[in-house]
């Protein structure tokens, strides 16, 4: 083959390639360009302290406007509260549960657990919402943070499981069998063996938790009440009348919080899937 056909040739595989790369750059901005326009009108003016999509000057006004809105610092404090008490629910019940994933000495069991794990991942948040919401109406089961939190824990559980899962796969039992021959008990390796080197996937776990259920609006906006009522369902309630700037630098203040948590949480998971020698290294 000449020179020539072999620049032609290269230039044809290439092509593949660079439209891959074009439609994923397209694809890229069609999902954030939405996000940054809304976090650079959180520093518009606005008008009569309500958002326009004229731009109508550059100000801070708005995030310090947002920490005063007594309705908006309730609901993020309700955020919070939820985003807890799911991400530790979700640590207990998603590390026995990806641990059985892999463990559990029966095979039949094991392929149930994580058939189960992928249906809590596929399951429409709406259909979980509107099942919950007639099954608390029909047992008289009053709204509340524990009924909020009960309806998000079952998708970060799965998530949960996923990750601990993963990390389990790659233990070496040979040195829990070392320690069962030194003498150790099942409870005692679980403790100084086991959980030491899980413990970076269980708390990118958590992370993922935390931050999954802080940021939920589908399951949310079926079983929150005026009194409890969490961040994203206020924002989302804010729109639907002519929303002012801040509820644009809540939104903004939100967004950077989840990617600095997700951030922290894929640190840590990678952190913990690499190899000891790298590790020390």
């Amino acid at each position: 083959m000449s020179a020539e056909g072999a620049r032609i040739g290269d230039w044809r595989s290439r092509i593949p390639d660079a439209a891959l790369l074009i439609w994923y750059g397209v694809a890229v901005f069609f999902l954030f360009a939405p996000i940054v326009a809304a976090i650079v009108y959180s520093f518009n003016t606005g008008v009569v302290n309500k958002q326009t999509a004229t731009w109508t000057g550059w100000t801070l006004h708005w995030y310090p406007a947002a920490w005063y809105d007594l309705s908006l610092r309730r609901s993020v404090e309700q955020s919070f509260i939820v985003a807890f008490w799911t991400a530790l629910v979700s640590v207990i019940v998603g590390a026995a549960l990806g641990y059985a994933m892999v463990r559990h000495p029966v095979a039949s069991v094991r392929r149930l657990l994580a058939g189960l794990t992928y249906v809590l991942l596929i399951v429409p948040e709406s259909v979980i919402g509107v099942s919950l919401l007639l099954f608390y109406a029909v047992t008289r089961i009053p709204l509340s943070t524990a009924t909020l939190v009960a309806g998000i824990t079952p998708l970060t559980i799965a998530v949960v499981a996923l990750i601990m899962r993963a990390r389990v796969l790659t233990l070496d039992r040979r040195i829990e069998e070392a320690a069962a021959d030194l003498g150790s008990s099942r409870l005692t390796t679980i403790r100084l063996i086991i959980l030491p080197q899980v413990a970076p996937a269980l708390l990118a776990g958590a992370v993922m938790a935390y931050t999954f259920a802080f940021d939920n609006l589908v399951v949310s906006a079926f079983l929150t009440t005026p009194q409890v009522n969490t961040l994203p369902v206020y924002l989302y309630g804010s729109l639907q009348y002519g929303p002012s700037p801040a509820v644009y630098a809540a939104a903004s203040a939100v967004f950077v919080f989840t990617l600095v948590m997700l951030g922290i949480a894929g640190l840590i998971y990678r952190s913990s899937r690499r190899p000891p020698a790298a590790a020390d290294a």
